[in-house]
């Protein structure tokens, strides 16, 4: 076992032994940042996220798309849940497809609600 370890022990001695010098003079090379890129980093503003209506997953607004996700996983959750209460499983896809479109119909209420809100506030300021 002291065979295997004499190695490792010789590894950290040479490392050891490497001047302090050499070791700043390294990490200074690799550190290439100066103050005047970090300046710029901080000068730069972060855009504007954009408004709900104009991000869409699958021609799907985003927030009618993880409604539409959400039910398909709630859909197979009390599939299994039905199942392990009555002892029947009902058709896991019949579940989840109509879950899907009632999280689909939620999500596209409360959706046309905000966009309208947000279309109305924009409103309200033009004037």
């Amino acid at each position: 076992m002291s065979e295997q370890k004499q190695p490792l022990n010789e590894e950290i001695e040479e490392l050891d032994a490497v001047p302090e010098e050499e070791t700043a003079v390294a990490l200074s090379e690799t550190d290439m940042t100066t103050d005047s890129d970090e300046e710029t980093e901080t000068a730069e503003e972060e855009p504007e996220p954009e408004p709900l209506f104009t991000n869409k997953i699958f021609g799907l607004p985003r927030m009618c798309f993880h409604g539409l996700a959400f039910g398909v996983a709630g859909g197979y959750i009390l599939s299994g849940i039905i199942g392990l209460i009555f002892g029947k499983t009902p058709s896991a896809t019949t579940m989840a497809i109509i879950c899907a479109a009632v999280g689909y119909f939620i999500a596209n209420r409360s959706f046309k609600k905000k966009k309208a809100a947000l279309e109305q506030e924009q409103a309200e300021q033009q004037k």
